[in-house]
């Protein structure tokens, strides 16, 4: 029964413990696809058009190191700005015939 409980102890950090851009960018591969949630200043905010025309957001969240981040639409952010993302961590994702490599797909609703 102690054994268990020490085993179980050992997991929740594990369980509950955040995400941060140094754990992301460490082991990328073992990420991409998972659900991710980062708090960071936002660097290099640009707008672009996919090739259908829909608007988009491409910008480095950074805290020590930055991850790329990618919204669909036009959210009002500032470089500079610190926000808190929730989104789908990519280490390579065709979006709209473009390829992002190592990058976060924001939730527009997280913005």
């Amino acid at each position: 029964m102690r054994t268990i409980a020490i085993l179980l102890l050992a997991l929740i950090p594990v369980a509950t413990g955040a995400t941060t851009m140094d754990n992301i960018l460490s082991a990328p591969r073992a990420y991409s696809g998972q659900r991710v949630e980062l708090t960071g200043r936002v660097e290099h905010p640009h707008a672009f058009r996919l090739r259908d025309g829909r608007p988009y957001v491409q910008f480095s969240l950074c805290a020590t190191r930055c991850v790329r981040a990618f919204v669909l639409g036009s959210p009002a952010i500032a470089a500079g700005q610190t926000i808190t993302v929730r989104g789908v961590y990519y280490d390579r994702k065709n979006v709209g015939g473009y390829v992002v490599r190592h990058g976060i797909a924001v939730d527009a609703g997280s913005l």
